[in-house]
């Protein structure tokens, strides 16, 4: 009930907003004359109805419910500042120390176990980032930045175990991060990536 909620609140936000100036700030486009607007989401196409919020995928009609809300918060919330390049963890977000620890145990372990352990997992890291149009970065045994909205990357680092040091990761964020979002919404974003990344298992999947 509460992610319904959520979602309508969002789309609600979202119809009230002026289309023009939400693309403009998102790095999307908006064409009038189809009152639609396109978005890159994790890389892929996404095109949004204004002002109903209803989304398509090339290849799929129904995202699920979380990349939606995500969508919709990033457009309306959106101040237009670009990327600095700056990385920062969740715990350095506004009011992040509160929830860290959840989001160590949803989205940042999975990710240290499932590609972590052992050296050819960061193969399959790399094939995998790749799907999502990530780019590689010279952090930890393995990074990626991935272009989770034009405006709003992320990074993702994976230090692999051995007998003597467990398997790690992390999630960064760039320091305008919450200049675009919450931090709430940022917690699902970092999960939701985590979550993809996980079970594309060489499949496209959003």
């Amino acid at each position: 009930m509460h992610q319904i909620n959520v979602f309508s609140e969002a789309v609600r936000l979202f119809a009230a907003a002026d289309p023009f100036e939400m693309a403009a700030k998102a790095g999307a486009v908006y064409k009038e004359s189809e009152k639609v607007i396109h978005l890159k989401y994790l890389g892929y196409d996404v095109t949004i109805e204004y002002p109903s919020g209803k989304m398509r995928w090339a290849y799929r009609e129904t995202p699920v419910i979380n990349d939606q809300v995500l969508i919709l918060q990033y457009l309306q919330q959106s101040c237009g500042v670009l990327p600095r390049g700056k990385w920062v963890s969740f715990m350095q977000l506004p009011d992040g120390p509160h929830h860290h620890a959840p989001f160590v145990a949803e989205a940042i372990k999975p990710l240290a176990d499932t590609f972590g352990r052992g050296g050819h997992n960061l193969d399959m890291f790399r094939a995998v980032t790749a799907k999502f149009s990530a780019q590689s970065i010279d952090m930890a045994d393995c990074g990626a930045v991935i272009p989770v909205f034009s405006k709003l990357p992320l990074a993702v680092c994976i230090w692999t175990g051995d007998d003597e040091f467990e398997a790690n990761a992390n999630i960064l964020f760039d320091s305008t991060a919450p200049l675009h979002l919450t931090t709430a919404a940022l917690w699902v974003m970092g999960a939701e990536v985590s979550r993809k990344l996980r079970h594309t298992n060489g499949q496209q999947y959003i």
